[in-house]
C-alpha cells in the first residue's frame, strides 16, 4: 500500500537516520500503505503482552479506491458487512486481529478504504475468504476504480489484546538494497525496536508488526512497518519520543545511525499510509 508525504504523528524509516544526524527526528505519519521491516524468526512475546503467535503469520489487506465523496458512506457499509464476519472469526480463533479504515492522508492515485485480518496459515486464508465471499455486493465497492489485495508474511509482531473504534492505523514500506536485508533488519532492532517496545509498554500503540510479502505482487525487497494506535494524543507522543530521541544522540552516534541506514536502503523509496481504523482488533 504504499505512499508518501509527512504529517506529525509517526515515525518514517528512511528518514528517521537523516533526522538524527541534524538531531532532529521529525517524524512521518503516513501515505501509503507501509515501511520499516524483516525478519524471520520465532518470537517470544512477553508474559505482560499477548499470547505468542505461530511462529509464522499472515496479513491480509484488501483496498478499494472509490469516488471522494463515497468514501465515508463505504467505510459505514464495511463496518456493517465484513466486520462482523471477522468478529466472529477472531473469536473463533480463525484470525488473530482484523481491521476496517479509511484513508486521512489522500493521494491522486491512492485508495480510499480497506481492511485487514491476520492468519496463522492458508487454510484460515481459505475459510476468511469463503465466508467475505457471502458478504452482501455493494454497488459502491463495485464502482471502485482500484481494487488490490496484499497477503504479507508477519517477521516481527508485538501486540496487547484489545479492540476499539477511531484508531490510527500507520503503515509504511521501504526497498532494502538486493542481499542487505539482514543488515537492515539489524539495523531496526538496534535503532528502532526499543522505541516501539517501550510504546507498546506504555500503551502509545495495541500492536507493531514487521512484515515482507508474501505473495510477491511488489518488489520481494519491500519491507512493511505497521502499527495501531488509539488516539492522537498517543501518536504526538510517539512523535514527541523519536524527537527526544533525536536530541539525545552525541555528532557521532547520530552519524552512525545515518550511516547504517543509509547503507542499506534504497534511496527515496520509502513510503508512508495514514488510515483512521474505524474498528480494531487484536490478540
Amino acid at each position: 500500500m504504499p505512499r508518501g508525504d509527512r504529517i506529525a504523528g509517526a515515525v518514517a524509516l528512511e528518514d528517521s537516520g537523516r533526522r538524527a544526524l541534524s538531531r532532529l527526528e521529525r517524524t512521518q505519519m503516513p501515505k501509503r500503505i507501509l515501511g520499516w521491516i524483516i525478519c524471520v524468526g520465532v518470537l517470544i512475546v512477553p508474559s505482560t503482552l499477548s499470547q505468542q503467535m505461530p511462529v509464522r503469520t499472515f496479513r491480509y489487506i484488501s483496498e478499494w479506491k472509490v469516488a471522494r465523496k463515497d468514501a465515508g458512506a463505504y467505510a459505514v457499509e464495511v463496518e456493517k458487512t465484513v466486520r462482523p464476519v471477522l468478529q466472529k472469526m477472531m473469536q473463533d480463533g480463525t484470525i488473530f486481529d482484523f481491521g476496517t479504515y479509511i484513508t486521512i492522508i489522500k493521494e491522486d492515485d491512492g485508495v480510499t478504504n480497506g481492511y485487514w485480518f491476520e492468519i496463522p496459515n492458508h487454510a484460515a486464508l481459505e475459510k476468511v475468504l469463503a465466508d467475505l465471499a457471502k458478504v452482501p455486493s455493494s454497488n459502491i465497492g463495485n464502482s471502485a476504480t482500484k481494487q488490490h489485495d496484499l497477503l504479507l508474511r508477519s517477521e516481527l509482531r508485538r501486540s496487547k489484546a484489545s479492540n476499539g473504534t477511531n484508531g490510527y492505523l500507520y503503515f509504511n514500506s521501504t526497498l532494502i538494497q538486493p542481499g542487505k536485508k539482514d543488515q537492515w533488519r539489524q539495523w531496526w532492532d538496534k535503532y528502532q525496536k526499543p522505541m516501539y517496545d517501550q510504546f507498546l509498554v506504555d500503551g502509545l500503540v495495541n500492536m507493531y508488526e514487521i512484515d515482507s510479502g508474501e505473495m510477491h505482487t511488489m518488489d520481494p525487497n519491500i519491507v512493511y512497518l505497521v502499527y495501531v494506535s488509539s488516539t492522537a494524543d498517543a501518536l504526538d507522543k510517539i512523535n514527541n519520543a523519536f524527537i527526544s530521541r533525536g536530541k539525545s544522540l552525541s555528532r557521532d552516534e547520530a552519524r552512525d545511525m545515518a550511516n547504517g541506514l543509509d547503507a542499506v536502503v534504497v534511496a527515496g523509496s520509502h513510503r508512508d499510509y495514514f488510515a483512521r481504523a474505524m474498528s480494531y482488533a487484536n490478540k
